[in-house]
């Protein structure tokens, strides 16, 4: 393949898609989402927000992370530890549109409020369950392609968390890559008229 092949190939790709010209529209919808690290995994939530000329992106997120059950051992026993997170947090991005689909950069600024539920499994005294609650700041850089489907926007998203270490009985896991999927409801704002 000729390098002006090649070439025309990738302008053609990365030409910007003709859409009307909008003053912006409003974003509404739901999130499913997956955290490596072990007080996320899986997640669901919401997320709204908008999009100012299609240049800007502007929006709130509240997420839900089932976490993950740890098996943890000290010198009193056994417990079983289940970790789980919230995110409540904004979201501040560039838009640019490469051929069919969008890409957005941005970051996400807020807190993740993290939940630790301690049962114990063997103990040498008696030992209820308890229970701690953390709230940490989070910032996340992240990336996305906003993809038109029919009267919906379909946002693969990737972030990399950066929550600060919660102060809760047993460490957890609180920064890695965040995976989600964004089905979203774009609504027009306004339009440009000549």
């Amino acid at each position: 393949m000729s390098w002006r092949l090649l070439l025309a190939a990738l302008q053609l790709a990365l030409w910007p898609a003709a859409v009307a010209a909008q003053l912006g529209e409003v974003h509404l919808g739901a999130i499913a989402s997956y955290g490596m690290a072990s007080s996320f995994q899986a997640g669901a939530g919401l997320i709204g927000g908008i999009s100012a000329g299609r240049i800007a992106y502007v929006g709130a997120r509240w997420v839900y992370y089932a976490g993950a059950t740890e098996r943890e051992t000290d010198a009193d026993g056994s417990y079983d530890v289940r970790t789980r997170a919230q995110v409540f947090a904004a979201d501040i991005g560039l838009q640019y549109p490469a051929g069919a689909v969008e890409l957005v950069g941005g970051v996400t600024i807020g807190a993740t409020r993290f939940g630790q539920q301690t049962d114990p499994v063997v103990t040498k005294a008696t030992t209820s369950s308890t229970a701690k609650v953390a709230t940490e700041f989070l910032i996340a850089p992240n990336f996305s392609v906003q993809v038109r489907v029919g009267p919906l926007l379909l946002i693969p998203e990737v972030m990399y968390c950066l929550s600060g270490s919660p102060d809760l009985r047993w460490p957890t896991g609180h920064r890695g890559a965040l995976f989600s999927l964004r089905l979203i409801v774009p609504l027009e704002v306004a339009r440009i008229t000549e």
